[in-house]
Formats: C-alpha cells, sequence, structure tokens
C-alpha cells in the first residue's frame, strides 16, 4: 500500500498552499484525494492536488515564484509548465500545483474546518470518469462509488458533459469492479 500522510499534515499543507494562492489573488480549488478524505472517505493520500488559474502573462513562472517564495515550501524543478511539484516542508507533503481553468463554482466542505474551496462534487465525479479513462488506478474505482454513495450529483449536467467515448474507456478499463460498471452503464451516454 502507498504512503499515506496524515490528515493534520494535510490540512497545514492546503492552508499554506490557500494563503500562498490568495494572496496573488489566484483563482483555485483543491481535488482529488485530499478533497475524498475531507469529505469522510477512509481512503488515504499522499499529497495535495491543486488546480490554479494559470494567469495570462507568464503564468507559469508566476505561480511558481510564489512557492519559490515562500520558505514552508521546495519546488521539484522539472519539464512541465502545465504543473508545479512543490513539498510542503513542516510536514513533508506533496503539492501537486496544476495549472488549468478550474470549474466556474467551488464549494467549503462540510468537513472543513478551514473553509477551503473545493471541486463541487459534480465536478469531481466527473473528473474520476476522465481518470478511470486515462489510467487504471484502483483508488479512481473507489472514489467514483464513494462520490455515487454520499453525495448528491446533477445527472443531467453529467450526461450532458461526459463523453460516451470516455465512459466506454472506463468501462474497458475498469469492466472488473462490478459497482463501477454499474453506475457507469447507468449514464445513459448517446
Amino acid at each position: 500500500m502507498a504512503l499515506t500522510i496524515p490528515r493534520d499534515h494535510l490540512d497545514l499543507a492546503a492552508i499554506a498552499v490557500h494563503r500562498i494562492l490568495t494572496d496573488k489573488g489566484l483563482n483555485h480549488v483543491f481535488l482529488g484525494g485530499y478533497e475524498l478524505v475531507v469529505m469522510g472517505s477512509s481512503r488515504g493520500t499522499k499529497d495535495v492536488d491543486v488546480a490554479v488559474k494559470k494567469p495570462l502573462f507568464n503564468g507559469f513562472e508566476k505561480v511558481k515564484q510564489a512557492f519559490i517564495n515562500d520558505s514552508e515550501f521546495m519546488v521539484i524543478e522539472g519539464n512541465r509548465t502545465d504543473a508545479i511539484r512543490a513539498i510542503h516542508q513542516p510536514g513533508m507533503v506533496g503539492i501537486d500545483i496544476l495549472l488549468q481553468k478550474p470549474p466556474k463554482g467551488s464549494v467549503i466542505l462540510p468537513g472543513d474546518p478551514n473553509n477551503l474551496p473545493f471541486l463541487t462534487a459534480m465536478h469531481l465525479f466527473m473528473s474520476k470518469i476522465k481518470c478511470l479513462a486515462e489510467r487504471n488506478k484502483p483508488s479512481d474505482e473507489d472514489d467514483l462509488v464513494y462520490i455515487f454513495e454520499h453525495t448528491t450529483l446533477d445527472w443531467d449536467k453529467i450526461t450532458s458533459t461526459v463523453k460516451a467515448s470516455q465512459r466506454n474507456e472506463a468501462l474497458a478499463r475498469h469492466g472488473n469492479h462490478p459497482r463501477v460498471v454499474e453506475i457507469l452503464t447507468a449514464l445513459n451516454l448517446k
């Protein structure tokens, strides 16, 4: 089993990320495994994922520099220009900063005393379908089932947004998980 980080370490890292991004006026939402943990899932995670709207001019460098300039973070150099990897040093928590346009609207989760912005359950559910279509990660299966069973979803929006090809690829990759197959098959996509 992969290493998981204690919830209090994740929270402290997310608060620090939120502080930096808010100070710079950067629109952002937390997502992924950390969001599932805050929602109450028993799944663990080894990092905090955050989607950040990339500033128009020199966006990658502006976001990267904000983390370089903060003594709590160590930025890992890499070749990507659509994501930044950093470590929140006090708790040794990995941070994946995804430079992309976050969906409109965010929510404050009931299980989060820090009032951080998260993806809506509907957007998280749709992102998990995309993940299932692109990779074979068992936690994505569990996440999809958890979101389906523990949240209220806008099925009209989901069926008008998710592509049948994505659903079909997810079914091809994860056809051995009966509950995932049941949920994906229920999406009446054309």
